[in-house]
């Protein structure tokens, strides 16, 4: 008779903690799915830097004006390394820029620049480098400056470039070719890359993920 009293006092404990266990992994699933829930959308074709790093100091020129760390205060800025005489790369980075920028909201407009930093300021003039810009869009800038500061601000984006057969007058410019995005804190928010869309196009800018991608960047800024 005590030996049925513990297999029933037995039992009983048991099936108490398979209850317990049960309410809790009830109450842990409830939690789970709640974090996932609020978890916030990410881009597809953009990648959001884990720790947004500030961009340093300097001093670039377009046209007759300097550029400083104000310029990129209070606006969304989409940066791209690249040089007037690229042959191939640069102007269709470019024309996606101006699509992408054409088709953005006017209210997303209205707080975003354009820029390109030339890479080859031996040949690219400030001037020069401003009319190139706006030949795309009227509201795009050009700038530059000596190697010795432009080196140091592309290594603060993570870009590099080097001259091929610098000896030779119509040498190239090897250059990251990401576009950078700099959030209204003047911070290295993300880059853009292209993408695979269509096998037979090959790697090009989704024009329309990409304008997505800005738009779920804004939304998660803050």
């Amino acid at each position: 008779m005590n030996y049925l009293k513990q297999i029933t006092v037995y039992s009983s404990i048991t099936l108490a903690v398979i209850l317990i266990g049960l309410i809790i992994l009830s109450m842990s699933g409830n939690e789970l799915s709640l974090d996932f829930s609020n978890q916030k959308e990410q881009p597809k074709n953009a990648m959001v830097y884990p720790k947004f790093r500030p961009v340093p100091d300097f001093s670039l020129k377009s046209g007759d004006t300097t550029l400083t760390r104000d310029f990129l205060s209070e606006k969304w800025s989409f940066v791209f390394f690249g040089y007037t005489y690229c042959p191939d790369v640069c102007p269709t980075t470019m024309s996606a820029m101006n699509s992408f920028y054409q088709n953005l909201p006017q209210e997303f407009q209205f707080d975003t620049q354009m820029v390109l930093i030339s890479v080859d300021p031996d040949r690219d003039t400030p001037t020069n480098l401003s009319d190139y810009a706006k030949a795309f869009n009227p509201d795009f800038v050009g700038a530059t400056a000596e190697h010795s500061q432009l080196e140091t601000f592309a290594r603060s984006f993570g870009a590099v470039y080097y001259k091929v057969n610098e000896e030779q007058e119509d040498y190239l410019v090897d250059h990251t070719a990401k576009i950078f995005l700099v959030d209204p804190d003047g911070n290295r928010h993300a880059f853009f890359s292209k993408s695979m869309e269509n096998p037979t196009q090959g790697y090009e800018y989704n024009i329309p993920q990409m304008v997505e991608d800005y738009a779920i960047i804004r939304n998660n800024y803050r």
